[in-house]
């Protein structure tokens, strides 16, 4: 059999083609209605680099049988994180004003379509729940813009992404 190259597949390119959401109300995670995603609010550009860190982990528990000379594994809980660092705003849709201490709601991450792309049926996104922390005021750099960092309480299963539904 002759050597075959084996071609890489080709990536989704992050610019510009991730929208995020703050969606205070999802009645079925499982299925966001195009209403409640209208109803979100777009935070995408209020993040500097890195201002979003989903954050994610398994256990693996060993799994050892008597007289086996080697252990197996089992795969155990998952667990699921997400903090915040956005840029310093007073304008009243801003993630600054919007992601009060103790709300409770959703992030909800659209990625591959360009940002500039309105909500519709069918598209794929992650609603993730939280329970938003402190605002606290961002490193000084001596230039650029103030940011706030906040962590956030992940209180609901974060699975795969779902399409949207209609209303």
């Amino acid at each position: 059999m002759p050597d075959v190259i084996e071609m890489g597949p080709p990536g989704v390119d992050q610019s510009d083609s991730l929208t995020l959401y703050w969606v205070e109300k999802i009645a079925d995670p499982a299925k966001p209605t195009l209403a409640e995603m209208k109803l979100g609010v777009r935070i995408t550009y209020d993040m500097i680099p890195g201002g979003y860190d989903r954050t994610g982990d398994q256990e693996v528990t060993k799994d050892e049988r008597l007289t086996q000379s080697q252990s197996r594994e089992s795969l155990g809980k998952s667990t699921a994180g997400l903090a915040l660092e956005y840029v310093e705003s007073q304008e009243p849709k801003s993630a600054n004003m919007t992601l009060l201490e103790g709300k409770e709601g959703y992030i909800v991450e659209r990625r591959g379509l360009p940002n500039s792309t309105e909500e519709a049926v069918k598209q794929k996104v992650l609603p993730i729940k939280v329970r938003l922390g402190k605002q606290i005021p961002g490193g000084i750099a001596g230039t650029g813009n103030f940011t706030t960092k906040q962590k956030t309480s992940v209180v609901g299963n974060v699975g795969l992404p779902v399409e949207i539904v209609a209303p």
